[in-house]
């Protein structure tokens, strides 16, 4: 992604990005594709480096109605996605914490989990998630 498109994003969404997602996303780690299985497109879903698939994520959550997610509750708007596994689980940033943990909403589960401790160490999280899945085949 480029400045632009980053500022797109804050725009579109009306929030502030924090740093640490700008700058990784100006210096996207491209070497995520060449380490993706053969089912997966990283930059379409699961990290997504697209503003319009930023956009669309966050603003295909906000839209259900209330309880979709959280009893009785709206997806929060500080919750900040960043990628999905094909819109029934989300990866996002809790923008309100000031933190860079990556976190997965599990739709079937209605869970919440930390993924990785920080988006710098979401990429490799990501390629040992595929690992997992692929020895389960």
């Amino acid at each position: 992604m480029t400045t632009a498109d980053l500022d797109r994003i804050e725009a579109a969404l009306d929030l502030k990005l924090p740093a640490f997602y700008r700058e990784c996303m100006l210096n996207y780690p491209r070497w995520l594709t060449e380490k993706q299985p053969a089912w997966s497109d990283v930059t379409y879903w699961d990290f997504a480096d697209d503003p319009d698939r930023v956009i669309h994520f966050n603003r295909y959550v906000r839209g259900f109605e209330l309880g979709e997610f959280f009893d009785d509750k709206p997806w929060p708007p500080h919750y900040f996605v960043i990628g999905s596994e094909e819109e029934q689980n989300w990866y996002f940033l809790d923008l309100a914490s000031g933190s860079e943990v990556v976190y997965l909403y599990h739709h079937d589960l209605g869970e919440i989990r930390q993924v990785a401790p920080s988006l710098r160490e979401f990429p490799n999280a990501l390629v040992d998630w595929w690992r997992e899945v692929e020895s389960m085949q």
